[in-house]
């Protein structure tokens, strides 16, 4: 497949799953067309920074196998016939804390998690860390439409190590969920670390980023040479966008990188 057509969810949430859920159902299926796959932001379930309680984020938190937000999804999935990739606060069994889990539901009522978040956001203040128990690897590949797709979540990005192994992994388009806080040129250095990563891995980056009074707004996709080939900019959209894979193939035939590193590098997680 040379093509994939990905959908970027951009709006903001609130700590409402429901509410949220119907939001996020009206705006794709208004404005839905081909995309094989649709992408909704980080946190776009619920918002921990603005519960600020972990024991209150748990009681709204739910176990993949009897979700009543999921079910909002499974119906649009079967409507729109394409997956869709979710951030969902996932619950366990160990009290307060939850998983931050991406998971792609599919037109045939089908609800798997492809990554858990590794990378908690612990920093700026903030302590992701009291809410989420953290990954323990790197997500599965998927493959969509022929096309073996990554993913991470937001303050992963900042952990070059996780799209090497990806990347290595054979993945040649990385999907970040979002929710990345307002600060003083944040947006930059998210397309800073964006740009780095998509360019020195040869992969399509898509940033898809919650908008909004917490977050920056300014999801987008990266190419292969390092290039924002798509900026959402700071309003509430959906849009669709298609990847063309021949330029990962040249960005890595012209710049093997990859190809170099593994004769040179091996990148492991610590046991």
């Amino acid at each position: 497949m040379d093509e994939i057509v990905v959908g970027l969810t951009q709006a903001a949430y609130s700590v409402n799953p429901i509410e949220n859920a119907e939001k996020s159902y009206k705006l794709i299926k208004k404005y839905y067309r081909e995309a094989d796959i649709v992408v909704l932001p980080e946190y776009s379930m619920l918002n921990p920074l603005e519960v600020k309680d972990p024991a209150r984020v748990y009681e709204l938190s739910e176990y993949l196998a009897n979700s009543r937000y999921l079910s909002y999804f499974f119906k649009l999935a079967s409507e729109i016939d394409a997956y869709i990739l979710l951030h969902f606060i996932e619950r366990t069994d160990k009290p307060p804390l939850t998983k931050s889990t991406s998971v792609i539901v599919t037109s045939k009522g089908e609800a798997f998690p492809v990554y858990n978040k590794m990378h908690l956001f612990d920093a700026y203040g903030y302590r992701e860390s009291d809410y989420f128990e953290p990954g323990r690897g790197p997500g599965k590949l998927t493959s969509i439409s022929g096309v073996e797709v990554a993913f991470a979540i937001c303050y992963d990005i900042r952990f070059p190590e996780l799209f090497r192994v990806y990347a290595h992994m054979g993945a040649k388009v990385i999907i970040l969920q979002s929710g990345w806080v307002k600060g003083p040129l944040k947006e930059e250095i998210l397309d800073k670390l964006a740009s780095v990563r998509a360019h020195e891995n040869g992969v399509y980056l898509v940033v898809v980023n919650q908008t909004g009074g917490m977050f920056t707004g300014r999801s987008g996709v990266f190419n292969p040479w390092g290039y924002k080939e798509l900026d959402l900019g700071f309003e509430e959209k959906y849009i669709e966008y298609t990847l063309n894979l021949e330029n990962v193939v040249k960005a890595r035939e012209t710049i093997p990188v990859i190809r170099q590193a593994s004769e040179k590098w091996e990148v492991k997680l610590k046991s």
